[in-house]
């Protein structure tokens, strides 16, 4: 109870964020171009800060079995949400890109970071990245190129990204015990605590541009939002309630927790920036998809979390 309670006020936070993005917006304070600015700072520095802080833990045997078991799942969340997307993409109504993108990329960094930290403390963030690792590398490949990126970028690219470079550093560090010096990590982890209000405020700039009535009319939104919180919700609900079955350390169902909720949140707020750093034709459709499974999520991801505890712990 105490977890769903802590998702919902975080979650009522982040409406709060993107209310003040959206009188910014309105007022004409922040313009859709400007507030492209914002979302250069969020991929290139304020998101690789969050991705590599999440690393900064002390190393140990528990944490790296939990880390691998994370991992694992990770890698089978995608491979079902990618499966799952194909088989909808050959419908008579193929999802388009953006829908794509939303449906399979969510917000597992700004959202569920600071849920995890606040419901279970600082020990088991570290559990976020070996999702983060596996969305991030397919988010700076494959989503890049469904937002209007490079067509085939090459392997240096991809690996030289900010976001992939912070997570290979964040790696080695774990692995190799090390630790920014006092100044040097509070300088990376505050920046990296900027993710989720930066993030917002793009969006709700962009939503004061957007027309609430068409959003409300676009299937294309209803679509991707059930797709994004219920549909491969109960997925990855399924493959972490196996993985319950089998695994059962002390630390299993808190791990497992995180787990799932890394795979269940809203939309990812870089799929929203990555449509706009490219200039897509579906920027404000990813932008309403976004912000719609930003609001919802406040209802589907404490079902989901509770239902996981009742039945795993």
């Amino acid at each position: 109870m105490e977890l769903s309670l802590l998702l919902l006020e975080q979650i009522a936070a982040m409406v709060v964020m993107a209310f003040a993005g959206f009188v910014l917006g309105k007022t004409r304070i922040l313009t859709g171009e400007n507030s492209r600015v914002l979302s250069l700072a969020c991929i290139y520095l304020v998101i690789p800060c969050s991705l590599f802080d999440a690393f900064q833990t002390e190393f140990d045997t528990a944490k790296l079995l939990g880390l691998g078991v994370a991992f694992a799942l990770a890698l089978a969340y995608h491979a079902v949400f990618f499966g799952a997307s194909a088989l909808l993409s050959r419908t008579a109504r193929p999802l388009s890109a953006g829908e794509q993108a939303c449906a399979v990329y969510n917000n597992a960094g700004n959202l569920i970071i600071a849920v995890v930290q606040g419901a279970l403390g600082s020990d088991y963030v570290i559990y976020t990245g070996a999702y983060l690792v596996v969305q991030n590398l397919l988010v700076w490949t494959h989503g890049q190129r469904l937002m209007g990126g490079t067509a085939k970028p090459s392997l240096k690219k991809v690996l030289l990204n900010p976001n992939i470079l912070a997570l290979l550093l964040g790696l080695l560090f774990f692995f190799a015990r090390l630790r920014l010096p006092g100044f040097a990590g509070t300088a990376v982890s505050s920046l990296g605590r900027c993710v989720g209000p930066l993030s917002m405020l793009v969006i709700g700039v962009l939503l004061a541009e957007t027309d609430f009535k068409a959003i409300l009319r676009e299937r294309a939104v209803l679509r991707a939002t059930f797709l994004r919180l219920v549909l491969f919700p109960l997925l990855a609900f399924a493959l972490t309630y196996a993985a319950s079955l089998l695994w059962r350390a002390p630390n299993a169902t808190p791990v497992l927790t995180v787990a799932l909720l890394c795979a269940i949140g809203p939309s990812a707020s870089v799929v929203t920036q990555l449509a706009q750093l490219y200039r897509s034709p579906e920027n404000r459709l990813v932008s309403s998809i976004n912000a719609a499974t930003t609001l919802f999520c406040a209802v589907t991801i404490p079902l989901f979390c509770t239902a996981f505890q009742l039945l795993a712990g």
